[in-house]
């Protein structure tokens, strides 16, 4: 089997897992001149770290954004971009993963 079971709940389970993941890549600091760089590298997947570039910056909430990531499956995100609440919520998913992403 390919993690295909017959109620679906596998195949389910891990789209909701690479959602999430997109979601987490799509968390951006605004640097300046309108730069915005990735919050996140992704040396394997599901698994995060902060980006090196931000070593030594303050991120406040003001810098966050929501950058446009291609994904295979992608989550919903507004096309305003993500509430400053949820990209705090995801920066948090990132760096303290209660379970591989």
């Amino acid at each position: 089997m390919t993690g295909e079971s017959l109620d679906g709940k596998t195949v389910r389970g891990g789209r909701r897992r690479e959602q999430v993941r997109h979601l987490v890549r799509s968390v951006g600091v605004e640097m300046e001149g309108s730069l915005r760089i990735p919050y996140f590298v992704e040396p394997a997947p599901g698994r995060f770290l902060c980006n090196p570039r931000l070593a030594g910056v303050v991120v406040s909430d003001d810098r966050l954004r929501t950058l446009t990531i291609p994904a295979n499956v992608p989550a919903k995100i507004p096309p305003g971009g993500l509430p400053v609440e949820v990209l705090r919520y995801l920066v948090q998913i990132g760096l303290n993963p209660s379970e591989q992403l």
